[in-house]
């Protein structure tokens, strides 16, 4: 009988795990593979372009999401020591299935790139840099995410909706990577860990929010994650640097903020590091300041944003949609002033619960303290946007981690909410109405509540469990 020594070295070759050039080897093969399939993909607004060839056009687009690509699997690569060689090549095709179906939904253009951002960044294109710096251009966003614009107005003739969506898809690294680092706080085993990261970037609600819509709350979600990450591990100044840049992107960075008393609690961050969050909010002004934009301005705009939108919930997966349908301006006029107390409420009585037990504070504890806020806030708060609970769905991922059993329901219960509010909020018919959307809401939110408090009450020997994996 003859032997098949290549069946059998290539074997052999799958179950070894590799060292740093086999890594680097595939790293490099990996990403001239899909470099190949990106330029295959279809792309049917650069045929709106005449102004370029149509190759370079694709070549441009090629290298852009190459480049992503390349960054997510590095990461893995770096996080997966352990792994065979053979997992890490279904990583790296995993990796590229996942990101040729997200270049499959660049071409949807959405009503706010269409009426908004598609005529800043034209506004951007026809004025020099500094100019552009100090223009009221967008005067409801802050200038951190104007500035990313403005860069992409530099790339003439060319659909600026995949630059802006590529933005988007590649802060999703970044969001995947702060919760997989998150899980493996308790969690331990390496399959575990990279399964949260490929599950963050396949969920829904990001897909949904990214790809397909082109918003970017997955960049100030992912510094949040990234602050709590390093409060969490003791870098005090690390985590609150991190707030402050998402700060200075986004105003719902605040649903984050609250989880600093469970970590000052913890001894994890020292209130004299709380100056760094205004300070690196400040650094991101700079540039606008430099292009001249006034200090009032950066320092208000979040003021002016809070005038807008004068809605009792703008698709938002909350339990106004239980009210009679008077008109969601109307039901503001009502019902708005005990809608802000209700939030407040939600977040102190969070606040309460926490200072209470604040002997059994865990890793678990803090992490499903944030997550209650991130759910509950929006909950309560009235003139929120369906996207507005984007934080609590991406870290019910790490609370299911840490306990499979009783909190898979956790993302499922927040996900399926985001997904009815976003169909709500997209053009085409809503799948079902609102009120199950608030419905499933509600129910996460009830279920990670009751998870916060079996954590807090329960012996703190049993809370510091590690989850295996």
């Amino acid at each position: 009988m003859t032997k098949d020594f290549v069946s059998d070295g290539l074997r052999s070759a799958l179950k070894r795990q590799p060292g740093r050039a086999a890594k680097a080897a595939l790293w490099a093969l990996s990403i001239a593979v899909f470099y190949v399939f990106a330029r295959c993909a279809r792309y049917a607004k650069i045929d709106e372009f005449s102004g370029y060839r149509m190759d370079e056009l694709i070549t441009i687009t090629a290298i852009v999401y190459t480049a992503i690509y390349a960054v997510s699997h590095g990461v893995q690569l770096g996080a997966c020591r352990r792994m065979t060689l053979g997992v890490h090549v279904l990583l790296a095709v995993v990796t590229g299935a996942v990101l040729l179906g997200k270049i499959s939904l660049l071409d949807y253009v959405s009503d706010d790139y269409s009426i908004f951002l598609s005529n800043w960044i034209y506004e951007y294109s026809q004025m020099g840099v500094r100019e552009g710096l100090g223009r009221y251009i967008g005067s409801d966003y802050t200038p951190p995410y104007l500035y990313l614009l403005q860069i992409i107005s530099r790339v003439e003739n060319y659909p600026w909706q995949y630059m802006v969506k590529a933005i988007s898809i590649a802060a999703e690294i970044l969001m995947a990577y702060a919760l997989m680092k998150l899980a493996s706080l308790r969690v331990r085993g390496e399959g575990a860990q990279i399964m949260v990261f490929h599950m963050a970037s396949l969920l829904p609600t990001v897909v949904f929010n990214g790809a397909y819509w082109g918003q970017c709350d997955v960049i100030y979600t992912s510094l949040c994650l990234m602050a709590l990450y390093s409060g969490l591990k003791k870098r005090s100044a690390r985590s609150m640097i991190f707030f402050g840049l998402a700060l200075s992107f986004k105003l719902q960075t605040v649903f984050f903020l609250p989880v600093m008393l469970p970590l000052w609690l913890l001894r994890d961050i020292k209130l004299r590091h709380l100056v760094l969050i205004p300070a690196a909010y400040m650094a991101m002004m700079v540039p606008a300041l430099w292009g001249g934009k006034s200090l009032h301005h950066v320092l208000t705009v979040y003021i002016q944003q809070s005038g807008n939108y004068n809605f009792i919930s703008m698709n938002a997966p909350n339990w106004y949609q239980f009210l009679p349908d008077l008109g969601s301006e109307l039901l503001y006029n009502m019902f708005g002033s005990m809608a802000m107390a209700l939030g407040f409420a939600c977040m102190m009585a969070m606040c309460a619960l926490v200072c209470m037990y604040r002997r059994n504070l865990t890793t678990d504890s803090v992490v499903l303290s944030c997550l209650v806020m991130l759910a509950g806030i929006p909950y309560f708060l009235p003139k929120m946007h369906e996207r507005y609970t984007f934080g609590a769905d991406v870290l019910a991922l790490v609370a299911a981690a840490y306990r499979p059993g009783r909190r898979a329901l956790l993302p499922l219960c927040f996900g399926f909410a985001s997904y009815v509010a976003y169909t709500a909020g997209l053009p085409g018919e809503r799948i079902m109405d609102l009120k199950w959307a608030a419905m499933f809401q509600g129910a996460g939110l009830a279920l990670a509540a009751a998870e916060l408090y079996r954590s807090l009450a329960k012996p703190e020997s049993d809370a510091l469990a590690e989850v295996k994996a």
